[in-house]
């Protein structure tokens, strides 16, 4: 952050390292446990008392899947709350303080939000595939070509037409699936970052707003992801620089009247402190420190 400025003056990060080992270690851990935990420790302990309650062992792995899922999104969304809002209420601009409210409410509804998504998609692309398969699999078809082009095994033609179309549907269907993976990531990352910089001021003064859509994080991530393959990891630099652009680009400060106003302000506050620094050590400390 120390060697990011505009118009000369410096960001900044004030952040204790207490609340960075909770947020970034303590969270994560607590979100891997509900996920493995409870479902673990139900597989393990029902089937032990299986025999005395026969009727409540598929309920309890059921309720403990359940609440695992719960809790899974619950830490989920606290984490990405914590850590958002510690990093920017530690980021600093010149003296100017950024500052944030966030709900892990409003995290856990975009999660959840995305979960269901993702269920649909999967849905739709899985019955694609099944349909596809479905077409291919008309024997009826296949044995009236097999017995016109006079081939002598039309079984063993029409195995080998399935499996190919099983194999392609499967290929079709994974590489769809990894695409729509990435819409659901920018879907997920545009409700974020929408959420967290309506909420963002700076000093109390400068509010931000964002219009980066999902469908254009999409392609860049997907057009990406082909350009790190096809390069063998060579376009990886560019990569980010696009992702960057785009993060940039879609990225507005509600000035409002007085926002040249503000940054003078801070290049004056920046520039006394510099003086100030070097009378005590008796050198010379401009605008840029």
């Amino acid at each position: 952050m120390r060697m990011t400025s505009f118009s000369n003056v410096r960001f900044g990060f004030s952040g204790k390292l207490g609340l960075a080992y909770i947020n970034f270690l303590l969270l994560p851990l607590l979100f891997f446990v509900s996920i493995y935990v409870l479902p673990i420790a139900a597989a393990i302990i029902v089937p032990m008392y299986k025999g005395s309650m026969p009727a409540y062992a598929g309920v309890l792995i059921a309720i403990a899947v359940i609440l695992s899922m719960a809790l899974a999104v619950y830490f989920f969304a606290l984490m990405q709350k914590r850590n958002t809002s510690y990093l920017i209420n530690g980021y600093r601009y010149g003296q100017g303080e950024f500052s944030t409210e966030l709900r892990t409410g409003a995290f856990a509804k975009i999660t959840l939000k995305t979960f269901g998504l993702s269920l649909l998609t999967f849905t739709v692309v899985m019955m694609l595939v099944g349909t596809a398969v479905a077409l291919m699999g008309l024997g009826g078809g296949f044995t009236d070509l097999a017995q016109m082009g006079n081939v002598e095994n039309p079984e063993e033609l029409i195995g080998e037409l399935l499996a190919g179309g099983a194999v392609v549907a499967v290929v079709i269907g994974y590489i769809s699936m990894i695409f729509v993976g990435f819409f659901l990531m920018a879907y997920m990352q545009t409700r974020q970052r929408t959420y967290i910089l309506e909420n963002t001021l700076l000093d109390n003064k400068i509010a931000f707003i964002s219009s980066l859509k999902a469908r254009s994080l999409a392609w860049i991530m997907g057009s990406n992801f082909l350009l790190i393959i096809l390069t063998l990891g060579l376009a990886t630099p560019w990569a980010k620089v696009r992702v960057a652009r785009l993060m940039l680009e879609n990225t507005y400060v509600d000035v409002g009247d007085g926002f040249d106003q503000y940054v003078t302000q801070k290049q004056e506050e920046q520039s006394s402190l510099g003086e100030q620094i070097g009378d005590a050590f008796d050198v010379d400390i401009g605008v840029g420190i």
